[in-house]
Order: C-alpha cells, then structure tokens, then sequence
C-alpha cells in the first residue's frame, strides 16, 4: 500500500471517534477513544477470518469510520479496506516514540499501543495521509512476494530439521556439500540413506 501525499483526513473524525489496532500475529488488540482522548471501547479479536470479521463488527457498533495501524499490508487491512474503513498507517518507531506522550516507559503493551494509535489519529490529524488501495496487479505481486517468502523460510526449516537429524544419525553426510538443500547433497542422501550404505566410500 502506500499513502497519498495528496490525501488528507477531515478535521474531525466521523463520528468523533477514532480506532488504533495493534497487529499481531495470532490476534489483535483495539481500542477506540472519543473527541475528549477518553477509551470508550476496548477489544482483542483473533487473526481469523471470524476474528475479522468480529473487528469489523466492533467498529461498526462504537461507529468509527477510520482505524490507524502500524502495517500497511496484509488481511487486516485488506478487512479494513474491503468494510470502507478509513485506514491510517503509522509506524512501529514512530509509535515507539508516541508513548512517551503517555509517561509509558517504552515498554510494548499491545492493548496500549492500540489506544496510542487511535488517540494519535484523534491529535495529529494534519500530518496523517490516507491509506490508498494498490492496484490489482500490485496486490498480485506482493502476494506472490508474500507467498515466496512463506515457501523460503519453510525450506530453511525443513533444511534445519534434516540437519539436526543426520547429526544424529548420519554425521558424515552433513557438511559434505556446500548446502545442505543442493541438488547434490539431496541426490547423494537418496543415494546413500544410511551411515552402513556409505561406510565402502573412501
């Protein structure tokens, strides 16, 4: 995603209201805050497709219209979009740095980051830009980036995991290669699955 400098927020939230959700991987914290910075709702929802769509739905009830979050990418904001939310990204530095305003010793509590987005949305409008939709050929391609980078660190963890059991089992054949994953290595491991196959080699 990426935001338009040419897109500005309203000078007042609908609704006076305005919602920060701090991402995570298996769930999400939320809180939405009033015109006055006071919380008047507070959620975790799973990183689900019925967890999203509860998100969704808590928005909806306490009205906000537009949610801050730290990433700009990714199914929650893909939710976000697809429910015609308002989506602001800020940073994870910048609200590294905004917890100060709040005498937080600068310790990550995701349900306080949640209210720290959602306030910032609230006081620095004027300096936040809009979330603006990726075309489809770009949302092709950072899902298949997406997709690429699932499949790489599977492999490491499988390379890993063959690792570990030759050095138990087969230490010989580990460090014989270069990679461990290399066609070489693979076709000498099926060629010679046992310590005992390989002991007539020199």
């Amino acid at each position: 995603m990426k935001s338009a400098t040419s897109t500005t927020l309203p000078e007042t939230p609908l609704n006076d209201v305005t919602a920060g959700i701090d991402w995570a991987r298996d769930d999400h914290a939320v809180a939405i805050v009033d015109a006055r910075g006071r919380e008047i709702g507070r959620t975790m929802v799973e990183h689900t497709a019925a967890g999203l769509r509860e998100l969704v739905a808590f928005l909806a009830r306490h009205g906000a219209a537009e949610v801050a979050i730290e990433r700009p990418d990714g199914p929650v904001i893909d939710t976000l979009l697809s429910a015609e939310l308002t989506v602001v990204v800020i940073s994870p530095n910048q609200v590294k740095n905004l917890r100060s305003r709040y005498g937080s010793a600068g310790n990550k509590d995701d349900r306080f980051d949640a209210f720290v987005l959602a306030d910032t949305l609230r006081t620095d409008r004027p300096r936040l830009r809009i979330l603006q939709p990726d075309t489809p050929p770009t949302v092709a391609l950072r899902r298949a980036c997406r997709a690429r980078k699932d499949l790489v660190a599977h492999r490491v963890a499988a390379a890993n995991q063959l690792r570990a059991h030759l050095r138990n089992v087969f230490p010989g054949a580990v460090g014989l290669f270069a990679d461990l994953d290399s066609e070489i290595s693979l076709a000498f491991l099926t060629r010679f699955t046992t310590q005992d196959q390989a002991d007539w080699l020199t």
